[in-house]
């Protein structure tokens, strides 16, 4: 809801893509550095704590912008619950194999993008037609009354909680040399994952790819209605979550996923993803706009459902480092992608911009096809060549 109106208020009182990018850059900013230290904290201390921590963080910083909704608080509070978001998201994402057990994971991941997706069109809809009828303040307000409920939720919550193989250590100067020996340790273990790295490889150039849409739909929903941009802002995502929603029913019955194609399944959803957004950010016809978001939601929670799923699988003591890196990756390629789509709408149209960010992001799951293919192809003729030899 807060990305929805913050948006709105942002782009209404400036009149400026600028300072609308702006808005998501400081979120994206706050991202990349809360990256750097949001795994190791996720390793090293009480994961719920953390989780609840930030829930109450959002609330207040939701509640502060009311009293304050400059365009200058917008982007410092944006910058703050970009930092706070990601140790929510790392914390949860790692703790999620301890709650539900290894082996459901992508059960686990399918359900919990179901219910996102549900919420993520409830939250759209909802934040374009109540600012519209009531305006923003009521929409900041039951905006943070959802992450105060799940505190509430979270601390009743109960589940056993695997305790922290290290300490965390004190004094700015031994965490500053705890913190780039465990990227290192990430790093390292990341190189004896080949098919790992692609997939943050991946990941990290369809965030970059990510920044165009994000900047382009609010653009997409003032072309199509100067008048009721809230409401078209919040439909198109809300129509794009409903096809999130279904695509979750799916994923978890498909036997592909359970094999060693589920990587190929990952760069084939990135593909179809990227041709979605490109597709209905270059029409304002609305019947074809809505038509387009609804298939790019389907893709869309295909590759962020498996991208968890198997990141999931890395071992307990390094899972949140690893869902750090990740999350740094993701910041900085909004990051990246924002100044990147700034540029290139002060020389060409928004649809050429989607086109050439989310064309990056199809080009490189095509040469990851490719690489991945003729690695496999090398490794079984090496295989057959030494069982001739034998």
């Amino acid at each position: 809801m807060d990305l929805i109106v913050l948006n709105v208020v942002v782009y209404a009182a400036t009149g400026s893509p600028v300072w609308l990018a702006a808005t998501m850059i400081a979120r994206t900013v706050g991202g990349v550095l809360a990256s750097l230290v949001s795994g190791v904290a996720a390793d090293k201390w009480n994961r719920k704590s953390i989780m609840l921590f930030t829930d109450f963080a959002r609330a207040g910083l939701i509640l502060l912008l009311i009293p304050f909704p400059d365009p200058i608080m917008i982007i410092v509070v944006s910058g703050l619950i970009g930092f706070i978001n990601s140790f929510f998201m790392v914390s949860f994402s790692a703790e999620i194999p301890q709650i539900f057990g290894q082996d459901k994971i992508i059960e686990t991941n399918s359900l919990i993008a179901r219910l996102t997706s549900v919420s993520l069109v409830t939250g759209f809809i909802g934040a374009g037609v109540i600012t519209e009828m009531l305006g923003y303040k009521y929409t900041l307000l039951i905006d943070a009354g959802t992450y105060i409920l799940s505190a509430i939720v979270l601390w009743r919550l109960k589940w056993n909680m695997a305790v922290p193989e290290t300490k965390a250590i004190k004094g700015v100067r031994q965490n500053i040399i705890s913190i780039g020996k465990d990227i290192s340790e990430v790093l390292q273990y990341l190189k004896r994952a080949p098919m790992l790295l692609k997939i943050n490889v991946v990941f990290l150039i369809g965030a970059f790819a990510g920044s165009s849409h994000n900047l382009g739909i609010p653009l997409l929903a003032e072309d199509i209605s100067p008048e009721r941009q809230s409401f078209y802002y919040g439909l198109i995502w809300g129509v794009w979550g409903i096809g999130s929603v279904l695509a979750t029913y799916t994923i978890p019955r498909l036997s592909i996923i359970r094999s060693e194609k589920i990587y190929m399944v990952f760069f084939v959803c990135a593909m179809f993803m990227s041709l979605g957004f490109i597709s209905f950010l270059s029409s304002t016809v609305v019947p074809v706009v809505l038509a387009f978001a609804f298939l790019t939601g389907i893709f869309d929670a295909g590759f962020t459902t498996l991208h968890a799923s198997l990141l999931q699988k890395a071992d307990n003591y390094i899972r949140g480092r690893v869902f750090a890196v990740g999350m740094l990756l993701k910041s900085l390629g909004f990051a990246i992608g924002f100044f990147a789509a700034t540029m290139l709408l002060s020389n060409m149209s928004m649809p050429h911009m989607v086109w050439i960010l989310h064309g990056t992001l199809i080009t490189t799951c095509l040469i990851a096809i490719g690489t991945s293919l003729f690695q496999s192809a090398k490794k079984k003729h090496v295989s057959v060549a030494g069982e001739s030899r034998g």
